[in-house]
């Protein structure tokens, strides 16, 4: 099929390009479906950090999230499977820099991401939470909307203000 066909899902970037972002925790900023959100969260990093990496515990915590399957907290190069408003995505992690940067691909037919998380210690004690996100594929532009990518990202940055902050 042609880009133009594909309208607003015709990316030169392969699978590994976009590793290769991921790995740096870079999104792609030619994407026709982008976000980004930030969030301040009152608790410190490593309490923010634990959240990120047990995976697992995410529909604990996060309604939108259905499921996920890790082999354990995330680490460099885990694969893992999750599930998201009724569609199930393969990620794998391409950058883990405990308490500060986690980023990961996903791929959920037609759709290929990179998912960034940033957190920074705040003079307070607490915790500046940037989520950046991109996707790209067939139809994109028509299937998903940037404006709604980040709504998702805030229902999630805020599940995860409200499970940090919860007294231990």
């Amino acid at each position: 099929m042609g880009c133009a066909l594909m309208l607003g899902g015709c990316s030169s970037h392969s699978s590994r390009q976009l590793q290769a972002l991921s790995a740096v925790g870079a999104i792609q900023q030619d994407a026709p479906v982008k976000a980004r959100v930030d969030m301040q969260i009152a608790a410190p990093p490593a309490k923010v950090w634990e959240l990120l990496i047990d995976a697992s515990s995410w529909p604990t915590w996060c309604p939108q999230i259905e499921s996920v399957k890790a082999p354990g907290p995330l680490a460099m190069g885990t694969q893992f499977i999750w599930k998201s408003g009724g569609t199930t995505i393969h990620s794998e992690v391409h950058l883990l820099d405990p308490d500060r940067r986690l980023s990961w691909t996903g791929v959920a037919s037609p759709a290929r991401a990179i998912h960034v998380w940033e957190l920074k210690a705040t003079p307070d004690g607490g915790t500046l939470v940037t989520v950046k996100e991109s996707m790209t594929g067939p139809l994109m532009t028509w299937l998903y909307s940037s404006d709604k990518l980040a709504a998702l990202e805030t229902v999630w940055l805020t599940a995860l203000k409200q499970a940090a902050e919860k007294k231990p």
